[in-house]
C-alpha cells in the first residue's frame, strides 16, 4: 500500500508540474499597431518629433516560479522591414527610431539583433503571475518635409529566446522554454495640411482729405504643406458695404471706405470663387506648397476717392486671411 500510494504521489506532482510549464511558455502572438497619431500637421512633424509605442511587440510569456534570469538566458529581437520608415502616398518617407524602453537610453539598430535579457528581467517578462508582452517605444526624426496623407511602414521582428522555464533540484534547471518565431508590427502616422501665415498691417497714415491718402502695397507670405494646391482668401472685413461690397474701416459711427486688390491690378481680392487667389497665381514661387519655403501673394490698399471725407478720428477694420486645400 506504501509503494502504490508513493507512486500517486509522484504522479499528481508531475501532473502540476507540467502545468506550470505549459503555463509559462513563451509564444509569438499579433502585436498592436502603433500609431503617431491621425491628424498631425506637416509643420509639425517637420519641426518636432513625435511619439508613439506599442505594449506588445509580438513575444508574449506567461509567468513561472523563477525571479532571476540566468547568464545563459537570453530574449533577442531583430527588426527589419522593406522601406527606411513610414512611405506616404507620394513616396516621402518619415523616419524615426525604435526603442526598447521608454526614453532614449537603447535605440534598436535595424537588422541587428537586439538583447532584450536585462529589459525581460527588469520588467518581470517571466515572473509570474500573469501573462506578458513586450513593449517597444518610437520617435520620430524632426525635420522631414512631406505631403499629406496616410504614412505607413509594416516592420518584421523575429523574436529568439532561451530561457529556463522550471527549476529542478538545487540549482539546475529541470525545463528550458526556447524558440524563434517572425511578428509583423505596424507603425503609422496621418498627415494633415497646414501653412504658417505672415500678414502685415496695412496702415494709410494719416491725410486731411480722402484724395490724400496713397496706395499702400504689401504681401502676404505663406508657407503651407509640401505638394498642397491651395487657394487664398480676404474676408470683407468687419464693416462692409451691403450692396457693393466694398470694405470699410470704422471709428465711432464713421466709416471709411477702402478695399485690397490682387498683386498690382484692379481685381479685388474676397473670399468666395474667383475672387480668391489660387497658389499656382503667387508672385513668388507659384504653384504647390514647398513645405520648406515660402510663397508671396502682393496686394494693394486704396481708399475709395469717390466717398465723401468723414469726420476726424482713428479708423480700423479687421480682415480675416484664409487657406482652403
Amino acid at each position: 500500500m506504501q509503494g502504490k500510494q508513493w507512486m500517486y504521489r509522484l504522479l499528481v506532482l508531475a501532473s502540476l508540474g507540467f502545468a506550470q510549464q505549459a503555463h509559462a511558455l513563451c509564444s509569438v502572438v499579433a502585436t498592436v499597431p502603433a500609431s503617431f497619431g491621425t491628424s498631425v500637421s506637416s509643420m509639425t512633424v517637420r519641426t518636432a518629433s513625435q511619439t508613439s509605442s506599442t505594449t506588445n511587440a509580438g513575444l508574449s510569456c506567461g509567468g513561472t516560479l523563477i525571479s532571476l534570469l540566468a547568464a545563459n538566458d537570453h530574449f533577442y529581437a531583430t527588426i527589419t522591414s522593406t522601406t527606411s520608415g513610414m512611405v506616404g502616398p507620394t513616396g516621402d518617407i518619415i523616419s524615426y527610431t525604435i526603442y526598447a524602453n521608454n526614453g532614449t537610453s537603447s535605440p534598436i539598430t535595424r537588422g541587428t539583433q537586439f538583447d532584450f535579457t536585462s529589459i525581460a528581467q527588469s520588467m518581470g517578462l517571466v515572473a509570474g503571475p500573469g501573462t506578458k508582452t513586450v513593449p517597444l517605444y518610437l520617435a520620430t526624426t524632426s525635420g522631414s518635409n512631406v505631403a499629406a496623407g496616410v504614412y505607413s511602414e509594416t516592420l518584421s521582428i523575429n523574436w529568439v529566446w532561451n530561457y529556463c522555464a522550471v527549476l529542478g533540484v538545487g540549482i539546475l534547471c529541470a525545463i528550458r522554454d526556447s524558440g524563434s518565431a517572425i511578428a509583423t508590427l505596424t507603425v503609422s502616422m496621418t498627415v494633415t495640411n497646414d501653412c504658417l501665415i505672415t500678414t502685415p498691417t496695412i496702415s494709410f497714415g494719416s491725410a486731411p482729405v480722402v484724395s490724400g491718402f496713397g496706395t499702400v502695397n504689401g504681401q502676404a507670405t505663406i508657407a503651407c504643406t509640401k505638394g498642397s494646391a491651395y487657394t487664398v482668401g480676404l474676408s470683407d472685413g468687419q464693416n462692409p458695404v451691403s450692396v457693393g461690397g466694398r470694405r470699410r474701416m470704422i471709428s465711432g459711427s464713421n466709416y471709411l471706405a477702402y478695399d485690397i486688390f490682387q498683386g498690382a491690378g484692379t481685381t479685388r481680392w474676397g473670399s468666395v470663387t474667383t475672387t480668391r487667389r489660387a497658389s499656382s497665381s503667387a508672385e513668388v514661387n507659384p504653384g504647390n506648397g514647398l513645405g520648406t519655403g515660402s510663397q508671396i501673394f502682393n496686394y494693394n490698399a486704396k481708399i475709395y476717392t469717390d466717398q465723401t471725407t468723414p469726420p476726424a478720428g482713428t479708423y480700423l477694420d479687421n480682415v480675416v486671411l484664409d487657406v482652403g486645400f
